[in-house]
């Protein structure tokens, strides 16, 4: 079951964002139409895994019933074609394992689970609350290390991943670290007993160290993209994959003259993720309150680092898709 599993936890993991109204009512019949299109433009089992409530998804900030109903969404449209995951992001590991049994009995694949944080947890405690839900839901389970997000920076250890890789529901992680050595190094170490997912696309590097896929939020209107990028992974062609890399990702930020970004810090992924997918045309509305949305000037900034990616000549979305839903 778990190898079975395992090998459809590939691709781009693509963090789908939350359709709203202005007062954040949930959208649902746009929630249907963009995902069902994103299915049919090729974004399907072995290609890609479709994320609903990740950081895009407005993750912590969903009630129980948005959470349920969108889960239960994901499975109905993605009709098996491509495999489901949610992201479970809470300090309670009796409520991270309600949310995730909650989840599998609407036949999600995977959970996204974040560890727990409010102060720097130790290693017992961030292993107690993945084997808790290990234990007590069916249902894959992807490892959260984003030390950015996490008190004091803290990230996962050598030691704890061997402990948590045995836990019988574990198939992945969503991979991120303070170092160069440790993003590859730990890559390298665990990529035979877990799905390493990129949390930080590097050029190829990732990709020959052995990581299996990569967060993705561009696949939401260019899935082409984001395919062409997945077919250069599987077929190890570094070099495209490289040029490609720098072309859509590197030189906006980093190119002689490419202008530094605004401050822009975040409680969550929502505001940022939702000016990228506006730029990109997609309009998915405003993020939850109270979630201070960007400033004209980073969303400006944004405009032109996505024109000057070339991004925009993979866009397939078309918002006229929602007239008469």
């Amino acid at each position: 079951m778990a190898d079975d599993r395992r090998k459809r936890l590939v691709g781009s993991i693509l963090s789908l964002p939350v359709f709203t109204d202005e007062d954040h009512n949930l959208l649902l019949d746009r929630q249907r139409a963009h995902l069902r299109w994103a299915v049919d433009q090729g974004m399907k089992e072995g290609k890609a895994v479709l994320l609903i409530a990740g950081g895009v998804g407005e993750t912590y900030m969903l009630e129980d019933d948005e959470f349920a109903a969108l889960a239960k969404l994901g499975v109905e449209e993605a009709r098996g074609e491509a495999p489901v995951m949610v992201m479970v992001a809470e300090l309670s590991a009796r409520e991270a394992a309600r949310k995730c049994q909650v989840a599998a009995d609407a036949g999600v694949d995977f959970v996204l689970l974040s560890p727990p944080h409010y102060s720097t947890p130790s290693e017992d405690d961030v292993f107690l609350h993945y084997k808790y839900v290990n234990d007590r839901a069916d249902i894959g389970i992807v490892l959260y290390n984003s030390y950015w997000v996490m008190p004091n920076g803290y990230s996962f250890s050598r030691d704890l991943f061997h402990r948590l890789a045995d836990l019988s529901n574990v198939e992945g992680v969503k991979w991120s670290a303070p170092t160069t050595e440790d993003y590859l190094g730990f890559a390298q170490l665990f990529s035979e007993r877990l799905n390493l997912i990129q949390n930080r696309f590097f050029f190829s590097m990732g990709t020959r160290f052995g990581m299996k896929g990569y967060i993705d939020v561009l696949g939401n209107a260019a899935p082409r993209f984001s395919l062409h990028q997945t077919a250069l992974m599987e077929a190890r062609d570094y070099e495209r994959l490289d040029a490609l890399h720098k072309q859509a990702r590197f030189d906006p930020v980093y190119a002689p003259g490419a202008l530094p970004a605004p401050r822009k810090n975040m409680v969550a992924d929502g505001p940022n993720a939702l000016v990228i997918l506006r730029s990109m045309g997609l309009d998915a509305g405003p993020p939850f309150p109270g979630q201070a949305d960007v400033t004209p000037e980073f969303e400006a900034h944004i405009r032109r680092q996505t024109e000057a990616s070339g991004i925009m000549e993979w866009v397939s979305w078309d918002q006229s898709i929602f007239d008469g839903v």
